[in-house]
């Protein structure tokens, strides 16, 4: 994960517990991944931003090396999880960092508690306001008929699922080496639970939450988009309130580890401008 830093474990109210790393001092930034991930595909970010802030890089329940969870598995109750891990660590002012579904975490937060939130400000890496193909949403990476495959293959194949994913990530393809622990991190999500939370998180629609943001926002994209198109970052970019907008040209959907080297001065400069 990273040399400078071990696992720790934060315990929920229902036992789950949640794995993290902990990093840095300052500023507190909160780093949360996308479905199936884990805190590993930030591995090019953790030290980086732990230079300048105070980092926390969390698997959510169920993901990584976190506790799998026989209920739970929904984004808003992920969001009450982040909740109660700031809370027990009294922090407030937090950056919170979105890769993919870790956004939808982030905006179902923002919603629930409201003006008793924890966090103040989003990086959005890489994900619009749905997934889903539907009620007039155009910008997703599936519709109903292919969220329905996606669901069977977690049960039919999971194995080949996770393998063709680590296949679509990224502008250049990864080397054999880096599909292999991609791969290996989401498998470590069961696949009953992979269904619960793919089927969740895919139904979620936030378009009338973004207008209303009480957070400003660094939305990053990758130009070569395999997954949720620039096109869905485009319409984050006119919708949200505060919003600064950056497409980086050599990365598809993981821009913070296709192109850290941009990536992380770049969100350094952008939180230090906010001075909260």
């Amino acid at each position: 994960m990273t040399a400078k830093a071990s696992t720790r474990y934060h315990r929920l109210p229902d036992g789950t517990r949640l794995a993290y790393t902990e990093l840095g001092a300052g500023q507190p930034v909160i780093l949360l991944h996308g479905v199936l991930g884990s805190r590993r595909f930030y591995e090019r970010n953790i030290d980086a931003l732990a230079e300048h802030f105070h980092v926390f890089a969390v698997d959510l329940r169920g993901h990584g090396d976190s506790d799998d969870s026989q209920g739970g598995n929904t984004v808003a109750q992920y969001a009450r999880d982040v909740d109660h891990f700031l809370a027990a660590r009294d922090l407030s002012e937090v950056v919170g960092v979105g890769w993919s579904m870790g956004n939808f975490v982030i905006w179902d937060y923002l919603q629930q508690f409201g003006s008793a939130s924890r966090i103040a400000a989003q990086v959005c890496i890489s994900q619009g306001p749905s997934d889903l193909n539907a009620n007039g949403w155009e910008h997703g990476f599936t519709d109903h008929h292919g969220l329905r495959d996606l669901i069977a293959m977690t049960q039919d194949d999971y194995a080949g699922m996770c393998a063709y994913l680590a296949t679509v990530f990224t502008q250049q393809l990864p080397s054999a080496e880096d599909q292999a622990w991609m791969v290996e991190e989401q498998l470590k999500v069961l696949p009953n639970t992979a269904g619960c939370i793919l089927t969740d998180q895919t139904q979620r629609d936030y378009r009338e939450v973004i207008p209303s943001l009480p957070v400003p926002m660094l939305a990053v994209w990758g130009s070569d988009e395999k997954c949720l198109p620039v096109a869905a970052g485009a319409w984050v970019a006119t919708h949200a309130p505060r919003v600064t907008f950056v497409v980086l040209e050599r990365s598809g959907h993981m821009p913070m580890w296709e192109e850290p080297e941009l990536f992380n001065p770049m969100t350094v400069d952008w939180i230090r401008s906010l001075a909260l």
